[in-house]
């Protein structure tokens, strides 16, 4: 096929961005940089997180990078914009250059071979990522200089150029084909979400008033090097009833780990080595930057309490996120099912008595000052509030058992462990949660997660039944980065997420 067949375009901006933009066809590009695009696409290997921009194949954006994107396009000053756009694109280049290697690392080998015959190199891994970084560096450093000599008009035209060019998010593709073609179903799920949502503020209070009798506990093992995300790691308890209607393995935490063929990857929790993944993040609140601690950590299953228990399925997990404010202390929690079902919030008192002393009384059908009404959006619910002990840093966290959803938050673990009965004591690992994406699989690599985000064979009944809303396979667990909550209304790795949806005074 000629290029002209293949649909191929190029166009070169005065950024000194490549554009390219191709129909396959069956046609692959004929370029490295969108070459590799491509091929991780064909494999099934793209970090559905690390989202592309037809700008330049040596840039890709998350939503943190994102969120720096958007706040360099509306800068007034010059110079800060400037900044901010040198920034923003050596951070772009960087996720580029990370997530790329990896999806390097996991391409079959027949792969590698095909982009090695392209480059004219050799086949090894190695040879491969050291070209794509080359090539990335060399793009970086032409566009720079390029960057500082454009006026401001021209650099706003580049950002937003950029910024249009970024892609969708796996569930944002095909939402509305997704809609048209369920359409019968839009009107029940329609109704079965309001159901759901009219017992919401009951089911917040009961999880403030549950009284917890017996528990199992993972504490944080001794960390070799101090850092935030070892300091405020948190002593997970989930109810252990006398009796369960499922396996009690369902209610251990434990080590991801895959097998089977790159093609056909199963995901399974190695229960015998407990495992809390980790990561930071950054909430942008009243135009300061707070340091947020993510933990996120995973079951083998969410069993089922019924025969036809349209939640249950393979692989289950929960995180939470720790929102510090300018003094580093925890200000406000948020936890949540890493399918992005059951987020709930908790505040610390000093920040609910700061709001209310700035907002007054809650808001009609609000139980907190925080609380916030967003037109045409489901409202983020605040479960309870939490008071921070002196000296007190690693939060006790009280967990249901099934449902593995964080029910109540607390700083005085020692008094609330006394009253409890421990069932079972056991220490957790932290990792990085980046490991999740390079997991050993026979000689090589994989991620316990596909191209859309979502955990290889997680699936559950419910995804189907709630298809109509336009939501993509509701209930599987899925990747940091393409989470969505409170019904796909809000992405949680938004940095003004918390913003947005609460009344917050800042965070001092």
């Amino acid at each position: 096929m000629t290029r002209r067949n293949c649909k191929w375009t190029y166009r070169v901006t005065s950024l000194g961005f490549a554009t390219m933009l191709w129909v396959t066809g069956g046609c692959a590009p004929t370029q490295f940089g969108p070459a590799i695009a491509y091929r991780a696409e064909k494999a099934a290997v793209t970090n559905a997180a690390a989202r592309h921009t037809s700008a330049s194949p040596f840039y890709r954006f998350n939503s943190a990078l994102l969120s720096d994107l958007d706040d360099a396009i509306v800068c007034a000053d010059a110079p800060s914009q400037h900044e901010k756009a040198t920034a923003v694109l050596q951070k772009a280049n960087a996720l580029a250059l990370a997530s790329s290697v990896n999806e390097i690392d996991r391409m079959p080998v027949e792969t590698r071979k095909e982009l090695a015959e392209l480059a004219q190199i050799s086949d090894s891994q190695s040879a491969l990522r050291q070209h794509y970084e080359r090539l990335a560096s060399a793009t970086l450093e032409q566009d720079l200089p390029e960057i500082d000599g454009l006026s401001s008009s021209g650099l706003q035209e580049k950002l937003e150029r950029i910024r249009k060019g970024v892609e969708k998010l796996p569930d944002d593709r095909g939402r509305l084909v997704r809609k048209a073609m369920l359409f019968w179903g839009i009107i029940p799920t329609a109704k079965g979400i309001a159901r759901e949502e009219a017992h919401l503020p009951g089911k917040a209070r009961n999880k403030a008033r549950k009284k917890f009798e017996r528990v199992a506990l993972w504490h944080p093992s001794k960390p070799k090097h101090a850092s935030l995300l070892s300091k405020y790691a948190p002593i997970i308890g989930v109810e252990w009833g006398d009796a369960r209607p499922y396996d009690i393995v369902s209610d251990r935490i434990g080590a991801v780990e895959v097998e089977g063929s790159p093609g056909a990857i199963d995901v399974h929790i190695d229960t015998a080595n407990p495992t809390v993944y980790a990561y930071t993040s950054s909430a942008k609140i009243h135009g300061k930057t707070y340091q947020q601690l993510n933990y996120v950590w995973w079951f083998p299953n969410r069993p089922a309490f019924s025969k036809d228990d349209i939640g249950a399925g393979k692989i289950d997990g929960a995180m939470l996120r720790i929102t510090l404010d300018s003094r580093g202390h925890p200000a406000i929690i948020e936890s949540s099912l890493n399918c992005g079902c059951g987020h709930d919030v908790f505040i610390s008192e000093k920040l609910e008595s700061a709001a209310y002393n700035m907002f007054g009384d809650p808001l009609p059908g609000k139980r907190f000052s925080v609380e916030k009404d967003y037109p045409g959006k489901h409202d983020i619910v605040v479960i309870d509030t939490f008071e921070l002990e002196t000296g007190v840093t690693r939060p006790l966290l009280l967990t249901s058992s099934g449902y593995h959803e964080v029910i109540q938050v607390k700083f005085d673990a020692l008094a609330a462990m006394a009253s409890l009965e421990i069932a079972e004591d056991a220490l957790y690992r932290l990792a990085d949660y980046e490991t999740l994406d390079a997991l050993p699989l026979g000689d090589g690599i994989a991620s316990m997660f596909g191209p859309d985000g979502l955990v290889h064979g997680a699936g559950r009944p419910e995804g189907f039944l709630l298809a109509p809303s336009g939501i993509l396979s509701a209930g599987q667990p899925r990747k940091r980065g393409t989470q969505r909550i409170r019904w796909d209304d809000y992405l949680h790795d938004d940095p003004r997420l918390l913003e947005e949806t609460l009344r917050l005074p800042p965070l001092d």
